[in-house]
C-alpha cells in the first residue's frame, strides 16, 4: 500500500533512504532471528537431557518414599522429617538484549531424619533427592530461559515480518509512484517548454 506523502524530490530521496535503512535492518533482524533460533534449540536439548535424568531419580525417590509411606502412617513420616535448607546464588547471563538468570546452589542443607524411627526407604528417598537437587535448580534456570526467548523470537519474527511484508514493499511501491509523478511532471514541463519556444519563434 502506498504511503501518504507528496510527490517530491525531497521526499523520493528521503524514502530512498529510509528503504535503505529498512533493509539493512531487515537483514540484521533476520541474523538476530536465527541466532536466538539456534540457542533455543541448543537449550531446548539440553533442557530434555536434564529432565529425563530428574525424571528418572524422582521416579525412585517416589517409590522409596511410597514404600516408606506403606510401613507407617503418614502423620508420623511428617514429623520425622524436618525441614531442609536451600541458598542460591543467582547472576544474569545476557543474550542479546535478554538478561537471564542463572542459579547456583550456594548451601543446601537435607532434613535431619530420625534414623533409628525410619524406614531404610525413607532414608533412600532423602538421599536420591539430594542428587537430584542440582538438576532440579538447572531445569528452573533452563526452562525460564527457553520461555523468554521464546517470547523474544516470537516479537523478533512479527518485526521482521512487518519489514519484510508491510513496511518494504510499502516504501517501495511509493518510490515507483512518486518516480512516476515526477517523469510525468518532467515530460509535461518539456512539453509546455516546446509550445513557448513555438509561440516565441512564431511571433
Amino acid at each position: 500500500m502506498k504511503l501518504n506523502v507528496n510527490p517530491n524530490r525531497m521526499e523520493l530521496l528521503r524514502l530512498r533512504r529510509r528503504l535503505v535503512l529498512a533493509e539493512r535492518g531487515h537483514k540484521l533482524l533476520k541474523d538476530k532471528l536465527e541466532e536466538l533460533m539456534r540457542r533455543f534449540l541448543d537449550l531446548m536439548r539440553e533442557l530434555r537431557e536434564v529432565q529425563s535424568r530428574v525424571e528418572a531419580t524422582f521416579r525412585k525417590v517416589l517409590q522409596a518414599f511410597a514404600l516408606a509411606r506403606a510401613g507407617g502412617k503418614r502423620e508420623e513420616l511428617e514429623e520425622y522429617i524436618r525441614e531442609g535448607k536451600l541458598l542460591l546464588n543467582v547472576w544474569e547471563d545476557k543474550v542479546f538484549n535478554l538478561v537471564i538468570p542463572r542459579f547456583e546452589i550456594r548451601e543446601s542443607t537435607l532434613p535431619d531424619v530420625d534414623l533409628l524411627n525410619t524406614d531404610s526407604e525413607m532414608d533412600v528417598g532423602i538421599k536420591k533427592f539430594s542428587e537430584v537437587l542440582e538438576d532440579l535448580v538447572e531445569v528452573a534456570r533452563l526452562w525460564k530461559a527457553v520461555e523468554m526467548l521464546s517470547y523474544e523470537i516470537e516479537a523478533t519474527r512479527r518485526r521482521v515480518n512487518a519489514l519484510e511484508h508491510i513496511l518494504i514493499p510499502n516504501i517501495k511501491e511509493t518510490i515507483v509512484y512518486i518516480s512516476s509523478r515526477l517523469d510525468e511532471m518532467e515530460r509535461s514541463y518539456q512539453v509546455q517548454l516546446m509550445r513557448v519556444k513555438e509561440i516565441v519563434r512564431e511571433h
